[in-house]
């Protein structure tokens, strides 16, 4: 049967998708550009692991395996994406790259490296990862070093004997400036950091946090709701006089977020990363930081996050650079997903893997994965 639904993207947005469609029995196709299922996880540094617990990160139906421990690796998560969409038998087609995606006769006109197709839904699920977030810093374009991004560390081993920034202090910059500071094979680690770094425990009283939602959601709601605040609230006290800045204003605590793990406290202590001010212009071969001190470095990483976007291949007139081409004015940009997954004016195109709040990314693809196929139900409904 001709597939009624193209889902863009084979990473586990698509296969939540996928799974969501063939439980409502609509015939649909998974496309990706890549010649493996997850490409991004599957090349991803080593030492990643999930920063939200097995408890809320699995896709439907299907719980990570025992021996994944609390946290997953990225590489055990890949492979649980590859065993799932081959255990439930989804229509994945690999190797395949969308040039354009175009409004036709009520549907949407599909030219590919496959060809040219007509489909009634679109799903767009190729995330954020596809879309860096690089800052312009004055003289960048200059530097004689090397600058990537973060999306591109795939391990410590070019780096080695170099001296590395980091810039940026979420949860990519600490992980890749701990890892890269543990192997202890660079001539120096600095971590830039612009707001100052909030560190969380991993397991506060001994319990991951999503441990203690599951807790605080089987509680009373003022209890539980107090309950996981104060989780949540819970930090490393003292970390400035370790040498790792920390928030000093409030807007700084908002925008700095929260890191979990102990990693960097240790890397720092031990003299293997050090902490310094961020960017504010480049030299030639040097960083100049906010105090106008002035460092030498050969490789500079900017673990400076992605954004939602509307991918270049949606040929839609509409802002593609923020969020608000899918927000309602009664949900929270901040919040777990709510509302519909259809671009605003946009029948039939959805969107699915956007929103990084709440309980984490993991669990809300499996939530806008729900709402889309919920929705397409409806709008195929119209077309018998």
């Amino acid at each position: 049967m001709k597939p009624k639904v193209l889902v863009i993207g084979a990473g586990p947005a698509g296969i939540a998708c996928a799974y969501y469609l063939q439980q409502a029995n609509i015939p649909y196709l998974v496309v990706d550009k890549a010649p493996i299922i997850a490409s991004t996880w599957a090349s991803l540094y080593p030492s990643l692991k999930l920063n939200t617990t097995r408890f809320f990160s699995h896709l439907p139906a299907r719980r990570f395996p025992v021996h994944y421990g609390i946290f997953p690796t990225g590489k055990q998560y890949h492979a649980y994406l590859v065993k799932y969409a081959h255990d439930f038998g989804l229509n994945i087609q690999l190797g395949v790259t969308i040039h354009h995606v175009c409004a036709e006769n009520d549907g949407w006109r599909v030219i590919s490296s496959a060809g040219s197709d007509w489909y009634p839904c679109v799903i767009s699920a190729t995330g954020r990862f596809n879309a860096p977030v690089i800052p312009h810093i004055d003289g960048m374009e200059t530097f004689t070093g090397q600058l990537i991004h973060a999306h591109d560390y795939l391990g410590h081993e070019p780096f080695i004997g170099k001296r590395v920034m980091v810039v940026g202090n979420g949860p990519s910059g600490v992980d890749i400036a701990s890892e890269l500071g543990r192997m202890r094979r660079c001539d120096a680690v600095y971590l830039s950091q612009r707001t100052g770094v909030v560190l969380r425990p991993r397991y506060p009283y001994g319990l991951p946090k999503h441990a203690w939602v599951m807790i605080g959601e089987a509680l009373p709601k003022p209890l539980g709701t107090r309950l996981i605040k104060h989780i949540e609230s819970l930090k490393y006290p003292n970390l400035d006089k370790i040498g790792i800045r920390i928030p000093q204003t409030e807007a700084e605590s908002s925008a700095a977020g929260g890191t979990r793990g102990a990693e960097l406290i240790t890397a720092v202590k031990r003299g293997w990363v050090k902490c310094v001010p961020a960017p504010i212009r480049f030299e030639g071969d040097s960083v100049i930081l906010g105090d106008e001190s002035r460092l030498a470095v050969d490789v500079v990483i900017m673990g400076t996050g992605y954004k939602a976007v509307l991918h270049d291949y949606l040929k839609l007139d509409a802002p593609r650079d923020k969020a608000d081409w899918l927000l309602r004015e009664d949900q929270d940009p901040n919040s777990i997903p709510t509302g519909k997954r259809q671009v605003l004016g946009q029948a039939g195109l959805y969107t699915v893997g956007t929103f990084y709040q709440g309980k984490g990314a993991m669990y809300n693809f499996n939530v806008e994965a729900k709402q889309a196929v919920d929705e397409i139900l409806g709008r195929l409904a119209e077309y018998r």
